[in-house]
Parts: structure tokens; C-alpha cells; sequence
């Protein structure tokens, strides 16, 4: 073997080993962008639907004990429109909110108009809750929007998770970068930290109360904590769920929002 030292068969040796490493690399590479896409594809076919009929209990729950509780109806068709109607407490019923693609709309009963919500309205809360007029706002196909890589595999509450990075695709989403805890088995998000371009940390949301709807698991309970909102935290209780429903073609316009009915 000394003999063979400097030879040109060592050198040829040595570059198809490293040659070989490097290709060995790039594949285990390419798979685990296979397998992240694959997970957001699997995740999107749970949690993106035809049509959708739901009603929830929002409520802020703020750091000195205070709960404020709204109830609300909605309407969903795909990713690109949705409407959305307090019915309690009384002083907010009335307020509707109106999506069609990249454009959202805010109906008060004391204002008597419509109001486009754009810019830096969209990072205020919706009805000063964690969620924000942009999370209403989101497209919620994640594999549409981002790039995703598995850093690894966690148990959070007893279930097995991979955990996902995932860096948007476009520089106009609201999160730039996500992490996400993915059910291995049920295939849903049940943990998510939103982040800003900077890498600062924005939200927190915890999904739960998982239950079984036709052939797909859904969360029907979603906690949203804000890093900048520090006062409150926000839980999403979906009291009524129907997917795959006719929506009346009305719901989704201006006149519906400014009359409701």
C-alpha cells in the first residue's frame, strides 16, 4: 500500500471516493426535500377544503384574568374566499369581514360602511384578539407558499412529530419563516412559531382537540399567542364544522357584507 501513495490510482481512488461522497450528500439531501414537500402536501390535504361551514367561539383571554368571549358564523370556498360574521356579544354582532383572493374587507355596524383592510392594518387583531387580519388573510396551502426542510423528529404531547422549516416562497406572505411540529400519523400541524424575515419570533399557535371528520383529521381548537400582543392570548373554539357544502353565491360580496342578508 505505501507503494501506491501519490500514484495516479490513489489520486484516481481518492476522487471517486469524494466524488461518490458528494453525490451520496446530494441525494440525502434532495430526499429530505422530497419528504418536507411530500409532509405539506399531505398536511394541505387535511387542512385545505372545497367548502367549508363553521361557527366559533373566540376567546382573548388577557393576563389579569379577564376573558372576552365573541362568537362567530363563517362561510370558505377553497383558499381565495371567505366571509365572516360576529353574532356575539351584542355590541359586536354585526361586524363582518369579507376575503376574495388578496383582498379583505371589515364591515362596523357604528361606521354603516365597508373598509378595505390593507398595509399595516393587516398585522393589527381582528377584533383585538392574537389573530391578525392577515392570518384571516392567509392562503392556507402551506406547500403553495413555502419551501420546507425536516430538521428532525420530536414527541410533543404524546404524539410523534417531524419538525419542518420552512421558508416562504414570495417576499409578500406575512410570515417569512415558519416552524412546524407535523403529526407523523394524522398528518396536522399541532405546533407552529411564525417568524420575521429578521428571525424574530412574532406567534405561537398550539393546535388540539383533533377529531375524526369523514376522511380527514381536523383541529377544532387553535391557541394564538403573540409575541408583540403581550397583554392577551387567544383561543379559537370551533363549536359547528361542515365541509364540502354548497355556499350561497351571494355571501361572497360587498352587498352581502354591508347588509348581511
Amino acid at each position: 500500500m505505501t507503494g501506491l501513495r501519490g500514484s495516479p490510482v490513489a489520486r484516481w481512488l481518492a476522487a471517486a471516493l469524494m466524488t461518490w461522497m458528494a453525490l451520496l450528500v446530494s441525494n440525502r439531501a434532495a430526499q429530505a426535500q422530497e419528504s418536507a414537500e411530500d409532509v405539506l402536501r399531505r398536511v394541505d390535504r387535511n387542512m385545505t377544503i372545497e367548502t367549508i361551514r363553521s361557527r366559533a367561539r373566540m376567546s382573548i383571554q388577557y393576563r389579569d384574568g379577564d376573558v372576552r368571549d365573541l362568537v362567530f358564523g363563517s362561510w370558505a370556498e377553497g383558499t381565495e374566499r371567505s366571509f365572516l360574521e360576529f353574532t356575539e356579544p351584542a355590541r359586536d354582532a354585526g361586524s363582518r369581514f369579507l376575503r376574495m383572493e388578496d383582498h379583505m374587507w371589515i364591515f362596523l355596524p357604528r361606521v354603516g360602511k365597508s373598509v378595505r383592510i390593507q398595509g399595516h392594518m393587516l398585522r393589527q387583531g381582528l377584533m383585538g384578539s392574537d389573530f391578525s387580519y392577515g392570518d384571516a388573510s392567509e392562503n392556507p396551502s402551506m406547500v403553495e407558499d413555502y419551501d420546507g426542510v425536516v430538521e428532525g423528529e420530536e414527541i410533543l404531547d404524546g404524539r410523534p412529530t417531524l419538525v419542518l422549516a420552512l421558508t416562504a416562497k414570495r417576499r409578500d406572505l406575512t410570515y417569512p419563516m415558519r416552524k412546524v411540529w407535523i403529526d407523523s400519523e394524522r398528518w396536522i400541524p399541532l405546533k407552529e412559531e411564525r417568524f420575521a424575515r429578521s428571525g424574530r419570533l412574532l406567534k405561537t399557535a398550539v393546535l388540539g382537540d383533533v377529531r375524526r371528520v369523514g376522511d380527514r383529521w381536523y383541529p377544532f381548537r387553535v391557541e394564538m399567542d403573540s409575541a408583540l400582543q403581550t397583554e392577551t392570548r387567544t383561543v379559537l373554539q370551533f363549536l359547528e364544522l361542515e365541509f364540502d357544502i354548497d355556499v350561497p353565491e351571494q355571501v361572497f360580496t360587498l352587498r352581502y357584507l354591508e347588509s348581511g342578508g
